[in-house]
C-alpha cells in the first residue's frame, strides 16, 4: 500500500478516536450539569443531547476500529 495513504489512515483514524473521547468529556460533564440542575426544565434537551452525543461517538470509534481493521499487517 501507498506510504501515504498508509500516514493518512492513521492520522484519520487518531483524529477519529481524538474527537471521540473529546465527545465522552463533554458527554461526562453535561451528564454532571443535568445531575446538578435536577428535574428542571432544559434537562430533557441535555438528555437528549447527551444521548445524541454518544451515538454518534460511538460512530466515530467504529470508524476508526474499521479504518484500522483494513490496515496492511
Amino acid at each position: 500500500m501507498d506510504p501515504l495513504l498508509l500516514l493518512l489512515r492513521e492520522q484519520m483514524s487518531r483524529k477519529l478516536s481524538d474527537v471521540a473521547g473529546t465527545m465522552a468529556a463533554t458527554m461526562e460533564v453535561l451528564t454532571a450539569t443535568r445531575e446538578i440542575a435536577g428535574d428542571v426544565r432544559g434537562t430533557e434537551a441535555l438528555r437528549a443531547a447527551i444521548e445524541e452525543l454518544g451515538a454518534t461517538r460511538d460512530d466515530l470509534l467504529n470508524q476508526a476500529r474499521t479504518l484500522e481493521a483494513f490496515a496492511p499487517r
